[in-house]
């Protein structure tokens, strides 16, 4: 422990720690999860190639008045289009269904961190009564 630690009694020393330290770090590795969900999933990327074809995978028209290769071409863009579209959609959802689960995950952590100390105590203020009663 450091030094301001070390004048005050163990329960405040860890009253300090819990409630100060220990919930900074909390929220610091609530930052680093939250920033991990947001760069795997690669949100702004997605959003930003949203329309671009699947794999970049399509036809080039090569011009002139060929209406065959001009519907081939078109037909095969468009759908590449919509398979791209789709597919960065439903990974869009995961990701922000994770990044939001990575939220309430957070909030019952610093629930239960806030919560520790007394819990504990209660829990050992019944378990003393229970031997003794």
């Amino acid at each position: 422990m450091s030094e301001v630690y070390e004048r005050d009694l163990f329960f405040w020393a860890y009253v300090k720690w819990h409630y100060g330290r220990g919930l900074k770090e909390l929220f610091e590795v609530t930052g680093n999860f939250l920033w991990f969900v947001a760069h795997f999933f690669s949100f702004k990327i997605l959003l930003k190639t949203l329309f671009v074809p699947w794999k970049r995978l399509g036809e080039r028209y090569g011009g002139g008045l060929d209406l065959e290769a001009f519907a081939s071409s078109l037909v095969v863009n468009s759908l590449m289009r919509a398979i791209g579209f789709v597919t960065k959609t439903v990974v869009l959802i995961v990701g922000f269904i994770t990044y939001i689960l990575v939220i309430v995950f957070a909030f019952f952590i610093f629930i239960i961190w806030v919560l520790a100390p007394a819990i504990i105590l209660g829990c050992l203020i019944l378990a003393f009564t229970f031997f003794i009663l």
